[in-house]
Parts: structure tokens; C-alpha cells; sequence
């Protein structure tokens, strides 16, 4: 049968990202600048209302009879409403451009990442979501609070400079202090903000390292030296201090320079200033200046942060990945010298049927999981590559899904999982799939899991993904490690939902852990070293005809309380493990499943360092 060459698919995604990207901005727009201007009319609220109530105070000491009362204090009310009033509308307005400023940057973000992979592994989704953040919140975390005390200010001059208000200078001095603390704060707030990344960086990459080892926790010895020596989060920490005690040290600064100010005004003043009611707003101003002022300086240091999150979006480092129209095998997919670039690994030499289940076994770092990541093409390969005996090129194979050994859990609901792309699954097609995993609790769809919401264990979030790739229906199925950290039922179940989905297609697992249920086709077995194991492909022949790995079907396997039974009774030199003759009494065909049973259990223990037990 002679296929067509694989061709680059045309995706839409891009065009859509970026159609919702332009209708966002005129909508981002008008909500930002009406943010701002209410935020700038609930400044110019609070200080007409500090500069009418100190003239009121001086003007009542010494008004004579028949003064009018009553316009001075409606005045004030009506501007304290009006704060008011400024000051909701203007956290609505910046809430609302802020969630679509979110979804205009994150779409930016995934149109920039379309058909590309990260080259760091420190960039995680949590990662770029916080970038994301930085840049959205721009508008509402120093945009406005800078913009509008820097219009109050030089309202303040302009005002006190037409009104002739005594002690006109102590304003310009109060601008000249609030100035050189902002430009400084500034300067070591991006210093501060860079060794803050860096450390939060180098956390990340370590504590990634870290956690991928957790499954083995439990095989060690606690006397290991540096065993639970775990990446600590005080770096990042005393950054973050750091940060703030800039802030601090800014305001506390601001604020010894402001009540110098008033000192000066007290004692500089002459008796006739006394008489003089607008001079009374002069230390009014000043000593309210560190509340309507102080502002600036935590704004600054988001300013610092944002800036250093546009420079990091900027400079993503991609390797692009051309999206192929790929087809459903229909004879087998082949891999002759294959290799991922980049590994230092041996080349596999691999044939799989167009349907059914493959399993990849092999030592935890022998490369299985580059296998299937090349197979799919998420990384680069050498070698060839060939479906139905056509070769193909480099690049992602549409529709050929890979489940990751560290499953991706998204902030969201748990139909936004089952469903990421909106693509209309109907909620009894996840429910029904949710049961098959063992999710079955799982029952309301609308429960928020991921971050800020339920926390879901490693097998639960394991079982999700899988969910999650079943209902997207791909033509070649390559999954990582799925069995890894549940237990013995829960992979069991998973076993049997991965055996029914390989009727239909094409699916290869990479585990170090094979459940009796599962049933492949051909095992491949890869050493510690990623060597390919030079004997014939593992393969067990039914009375059917039919051939399967030494993994028993489901009717024939012993039970779990069996396997304990038997591995309770043997004993065994070298690492092998034989049946104590109390175990005798089995029939044939349970002696056979016995071994086999004990030959994956010394498999188990050889990757995980354990010595065989004996009596």
C-alpha cells in the first residue's frame, strides 16, 4: 500500500490566538484608561477634600458672623461620595481589564509556543503563568498608581503656584524628595528583582530534579548521605525580604524627608502666616503626602518585575516543530537506528503492528521516555522513522498523542481538564471515562482542581491525564509510565482501560512497571544503559493463535493475595528467586503464572536496588 508524503498541516489556532488577541485590545483599552482616569479623579478627590478641610478648620477660627457654613461641608461631602465612588468603579474597571489583559497575554504566549518546545525545563507552566501575570497586572499594579501621583503632583505645584499659597517652595521640595527616592527605589528595585528570578530559577530546576526521584523515597535508606538534603526555598525567601525592606526603607525615608518638611514650615513661618487661612494648607499637604504618595515605591518594584517578565517572554528559547498530517498506521510503524538527538542513548531498532498494545521496558534514565517523545516528535531524532514503510520527516505527527511520565494538571475545572480545547465532549462521554480510569468520585464536572482548588494525589492526577487523552481519540496512543505511583488495583483498572483502547489503535507504553493485566503484543526490553536487549521481542502465544507478551490475560493471572503467597515463600541465590516445595501443590498452569508473577517481582526489585529476600 503506497501513502502519501507527510505535508506541514495548516493549524487555525494561530490565526484564532491572534483574532481574539486584536478584539481584546480595544476592549483592554477602554476599560485601562477609564481605570485610570477614575483612579486619577479618586486622588484628585482625597487631597481637594485634605485642601478644602484645612482651609474650612483656618477659615472657622477667625470667619465673622454669617459666615455660610453649610457650602463648605456639603462640598466635602460630596467629594468624600465621589472617592468613594472613584474608588470601586476603579477596582472593577482594573479587575476587568486585568482578566482580559490575562487572556490577551496568555494567548500572545501559546500562539509564540504553537508547534514549538521549551528548550528549558525550569520554564514550567507555573512559570510562564507568572509571567503572564506580571504583564497582565501592569495597568493596575504601576501604570496607575504611578501615572496618577504624578499628575497629583504636578497638580499640587500648579495649584499651589496660581494660588499663591504660603510655603509654595515646601511643594517643590516635597516633588524633589518624592523624585529621588522613586528613581532610586527604581534603580536597586531591578537589581533586587534579578537576583529574586535567579533564585527562584535555580530553585525550580532543583527542586525539579529533586521531585523526580520522590517515587524512590520510600526504597531508601534514611543514613544515605544527602539523601533528604531537598532544594531549600531561603534563597528565594530572603529575596523576597529584600524586596519588601526596599519598599520599607523607601517609605520610612519618604516619611522622615516629608516631616522635615513640616518641621521647617512650623519654624520658618512668620507670625502673620498665623492670619492666613491657606497657609495652613501647606502642612496639611505635607503630612498626608507619605498616604496619597507612599504608593509609588511598592509600584516601582512591579515595575522592575514586569520589565524583567517582558524581557523573559521575549526571550523564550524554542526549537520549532513542524506539525505534520500524519495517518493512522495501517501496517506498522517502524523505527530503524532511531535515536533522539541530544540523549546519550544507544540507538533502538523497533516494529510495531498498526493495532494493539507494546509495552517498552527498561531501567528508570534508559531512555524510554525519548523513545516515545521522538516517536511523536516532540524531540529531534537520527535514524529513521517510518509508518507503513514510508519514511518521514522531522516534525510532531498530527494526532499522535504522548501522555508525560509528570502529568500537567491545569488550574481549572475538571471538564476544562477532560476538555481543554472546548471541542463540545459531552459531559456522559466523561463521566463514562472518568469510571473506566477509577475516577469515578470525580462526580461534579464543575470542581475546581490544580491550583487554588482540589488537590489531586499523583495517581489521581495520573489517571486524569490518561482520561483526558482517550477522549481526544488519537490514532496512535505512546504513554509514560502510567502505572507509577498507584497502587495495586489502581493499576490494574488503568491496565485494562489501556488494553481495550489498543483495539482500536496503536499504543505503546514505556514503564519499568507491568501490571499482570496488561496484555501487549510485543515487549521491548531495554538495560540501565538504554541497550537494546538483543533477543527476539518478548511474545506469548494464546490457543487462538494470537501472540502476547508473558503478561497473563486477566482470567488466567493469580490473585494478589496469591503473588504475596508466593513471594513469601521463596528463596533464591543470585537474585532469583525459586519456589519453596510448599508451593507444589499448584497446578501447571498456576506454577507458570507463579514464576512469571516472581520474575516481574526481581525485575521490580533489580531497578529499584533492592537485594532478594531470604529466609
Amino acid at each position: 500500500m503506497k501513502s502519501k508524503p507527510l505535508q506541514p498541516a495548516v493549524s487555525a489556532q494561530g490565526i484564532a490566538a491572534s483574532k481574539a488577541s486584536s478584539s481584546l485590545t480595544e476592549q483592554t483599552s477602554i476599560a485601562a484608561y477609564g481605570a485610570l482616569g477614575l483612579a486619577l479623579l479618586h486622588g484628585i478627590a482625597g487631597l481637594s477634600i485634605l485642601i478644602i478641610s484645612s482651609w474650612f478648620i483656618a477659615i472657622s477660627a477667625i470667619a465673622p458672623l454669617g459666615f455660610n457654613y453649610v457650602i463648605p461641608a456639603v462640598v466635602i461631602r460630596g467629594l468624600a461620595l465621589l472617592r468613594i465612588a472613584s474608588g470601586y468603579t476603579t477596582m472593577w474597571l482594573g479587575h476587568k481589564d486585568l482578566l482580559t489583559r490575562i487572556a490577551k497575554a496568555r494567548l500572545a504566549v501559546f500562539e509564540q509556543l504553537a508547534a514549538k518546545r521549551l528548550e528549558s525545563k525550569a520554564w514550567t507552566v507555573e512559570a510562564l503563568a507568572n509571567h503572564t501575570e506580571q504583564l497582565a497586572s501592569a495597568f493596575i499594579a504601576w501604570v496607575s498608581p504611578l501615572a496618577s501621583v504624578m499628575l497629583l503632583m504636578t497638580g499640587l505645584l500648579l495649584t499651589g503656584y496660581f494660588m499663591n499659597v504660603p510655603g509654595y517652595g515646601f511643594f517643590i521640595a516635597l516633588a524633589i524628595v518624592w523624585l529621588v527616592i522613586s528613581v532610586v527605589t527604581a534603580v536597586y528595585g531591578l537589581k533586587a528583582v534579578a537576583s529574586s528570578a535567579e533564585a527562584e530559577l535555580e530553585f525550580r530546576q532543583h527542586s525539579a530534579t529533586f521531585f523526580q526521584a520522590s517515587s524512590l523515597w520510600h526504597l531508601k535508606s534514611k543514613t544515605v548521605k544527602g539523601l533528604f538534603n531537598a532544594p531549600s526555598t531561603q534563597r528565594v525567601q530572603d529575596a523576597q525580604l529584600k524586596e519588601q525592606a526596599l519598599v520599607s526603607k523607601a517609605m520610612w525615608l519618604f516619611q522622615g524627608g516629608v516631616f522635615t518638611l513640616v518641621a521647617l514650615v512650623v519654624f520658618t513661618a512668620n507670625t502673620a502666616a498665623y492670619f492666613v487661612p491657606l497657609a495652613l494648607i501647606t502642612p496639611m499637604v505635607l503630612l498626608a503626602a507619605p498616604d496619597w504618595a507612599s504608593a509609588t515605591f511598592s509600584s516601582v518594584v512591579k515595575f522592575a518585575k514586569w520589565r524583567h517578565s517582558k524581557a523573559e517572554l521575549e526571550a523564550m528559547h524554542t526549537q520549532p516543530l513542524p506539525l505534520l498530517n500524519a495517518h493512522k498506521p495501517s501496517m506498522s510503524l517502524s523505527l530503524t537506528g532511531f535515536i533522539a538527538k541530544e540523549r546519550n542513548l544507544p540507538a533502538v531498532n523497533m516494529q510495531f503492528a498498526a493495532l494493539g498494545l507494546n509495552v517498552i521496558k527498561g531501567y528508570s534514565g534508559g531512555g524510554k521516555s525519548s523513545v516515545l517523545q521522538a516517536i511523536c516528535g516532540l524531540l529531534p531524532f537520527d535514524g529513521r522513522r517510518s509508518i507503513d514503510n514510508v519514511a518521514t520527516p522531522q516534525g510532531m505527527l498530527e494526532k499522535w498523542l504522548y501522555v508525560e511520565q509528570h502529568p500537567i494538571i491545569l488550574a481549572g475545572t475538571i471538564k476544562l481538564n477532560l476538555d481543554p480545547a472546548a471541542s463540545g465532549i459531552s459531559e456522559d462521554a466523561m463521566h463514562n471515562v472518568l469510571a473506566r480510569v477509577g475516577l469515578q468520585h470525580l462526580t461534579t464536572l464543575a470542581e475546581w482542581v490544580g491550583k487554588g482548588g482540589r488537590a489531586l494525589s499523583g495517581g489521581e492526577g495520573k489517571r486524569l491525564v490518561l482520561a483526558r487523552a482517550l477522549l481526544a481519540m488519537p490514532d496512535v496512543l505512546l504513554i509514560d509510565e502510567p502505572f507509577e505511583g498507584l497502587d495495586y488495583e489502581a493499576q490494574q483498572r488503568v491496565a485494562e482501560v489501556i488494553n481495550e483502547s489498543a483495539h482500536s489503535r496503536l499504543v505503546i507504553v514505556a514503564t519499568h512497571v507491568v501490571p499482570a493485566a496488561l496484555q501487549p503484543n510485543t515487549t521491548f526490553s531495554l538495560d540501565e544503559k538504554g541497550y537494546q536487549n538483543k533477543s527476539p521481542p518478548s511474545l506469548h502465544t494464546q490457543p487462538n493463535g494470537t501472540q502476547l507478551s508473558y503478561s497473563q490475560p486477566r482470567h488466567n493471572q493469580l490473585s494478589h493475595n496469591q503473588i504475596d503467597h508466593a513471594h513469601q515463600n521463596t528463596v533464591g541465590e543470585g537474585g532469583w528467586q525459586v519456589t519453596s516445595p510448599n508451593c507444589t501443590t499448584l497446578t501447571p498452569s498456576e506454577q507458570q503464572q507463579q514464576a512469571l508473577a516472581e520474575l516481574q517481582h526481581h525485575e521490580r526489585n533489580t531497578v529499584f536496588g533492592f537485594e532478594p529476600r531470604t529466609k
